[in-house]
């Protein structure tokens, strides 16, 4: 994104921190950007604004708002099949040589990077190449496709909710052929916003789905999959595993997810963990989910040596596709398959001292193989299906 400081005069330098300070959204602040295109009515679209994602930005949003800061500022850089962007003060009545590039002494906004998608609609913060350099100030854009390299390097704040086919229109826009313009709307595209309300919608509690409640015999040497079902206003999902019930004590993982998955590993062996998921729709967070909980192994298999002596049990490869050989079985064992919940799914009478099992007909993940001979000696072993 190219350059977008601005000199604003210190008057309205001082009463913009003001207002950052002074204001208490009670969830998130929504703005009608009206459009004109060479002077003409084009279109408006409504965009909501998420306090709970990136403060700061939002602040500045809406104080530069309350100063009619962008009122007849441009969309002067429009891509097809990316996004839009606007909001610099030259675009007002500047060359257009300076478009994009501002001026010299606007204050910036601190990065806040964030594990939220650019997504179609979303809005973010414009900023100088090195996202090390807090440089955004009050250009933004709104992507109008996936841009997911974008994702964690640039500041989402907001998106749009009603009247993405104008921002339709916008990108595709007649634009400029001159070189180095032709990204540049042929006739300006003006925006006036104005603050609109709030939405103070509460999201819905998540729905936990696997591992499933209860599940014992988790292999603590695998990277486990904590999966949830989506909630649909959710921006982002904040995942906290512990071992302690009440969430207190010893957390293992407190982290964001704009996914429908989270994973961990290096558990403990003989343990049992607790998990709870929120969403965060960019205004609120929602109640936790229901709490789950699962216990792992006692010991774990230690996968990179599933190999024994000569005389003992051989079994491999492990993790493995779906077949696994087995040899120095006792001739007549009973072979039992049971999956992580402890389930049943197979059963093989072992006629010679080697055998092949065949789980290619089951789900990916960990299995529990008992092998028992006529003596009624049992062997354990873990097996993961990947």
């Amino acid at each position: 994104m190219k350059s977008i400081n601005y000199f604003t005069p210190l008057f309205l330098i001082l009463l913009s921190f003001h207002l950052q300070a002074q204001t208490q959204f009670t969830g998130k602040p929504m703005y009608q950007i009206t459009t004109t295109r060479g002077g003409n009515p084009l279109g408006s679209f409504t965009v909501e604004l998420f306090p709970n994602i990136a403060p700061k930005h939002v602040r500045n949003f809406d104080s530069l708002v309350s100063q009619n800061f962008y009122d007849s500022t441009a969309f002067h850089r429009c891509i097809p099949g990316f996004m839009i962007q606007g909001g610099d003060p030259n675009s007002r009545s500047g060359p257009i040589n300076t478009w994009g590039y501002g001026q010299a002494s606007q204050p910036t906004v601190p990065a806040e990077f964030s594990v939220a998608r650019h997504l179609r609609g979303i809005l973010s913060a414009a900023r100088k190449p090195n996202p090390l350099i807090n440089s955004a100030t009050s250009q933004f854009f709104i992507c109008v496709a996936t841009a997911s390299n974008l994702d964690g390097q640039y500041s989402v704040y907001g998106r749009v909710t009603k009247g993405m086919n104008y921002v339709d229109t916008i990108v595709l826009t007649p634009k400029m052929t001159n070189p180095g313009y032709t990204n540049m709307p042929l006739q300006k595209i003006e925006m006036f916003i104005n603050y609109i309300g709030s939405n103070d919608t509460i999201p819905n509690a998540p729905t936990l789905s696997a591992p499933a409640n209860h599940t014992v015999g988790i292999d603590s040497a695998i990277n486990l999959q904590l999966k949830w079902n989506a909630v649909s206003d959710a921006i982002i999902y904040q995942i906290h595993l512990s071992t302690d019930s009440t969430f207190v004590n010893d957390t293992v993982l407190f982290s964001n997810s704009a996914l429908l998955i989270a994973y961990k590993n290096g558990f403990k062996g003989n343990t049992q963990y607790f998990w709870r998921v929120r969403a965060n729709n960019g205004g609120h967070y929602s109640n936790w989910s229901d709490t789950w909980d699962f216990h792992t192994e006692g010991e774990t298999t230690g996968l990179s040596q599933n190999t024994f002596n000569s005389n003992s049990l051989r079994y491999f490869p492990n993790p493995g596709n779906a077949v696994f050989q087995f040899d120095n079985i006792k001739p007549g064992s009973l072979m039992e398959v049971f999956d992580n919940r402890g389930n049943a799914v197979m059963q093989v009478q072992c006629k010679s001292s080697s055998q092949e099992l065949d789980l290619s007909k089951h789900d990916k993940g960990v299995y529990t193989v008992r092998l028992s001979d006529k003596n009624g000696r049992n062997q354990n072993v873990k097996l993961i299906v990947q």
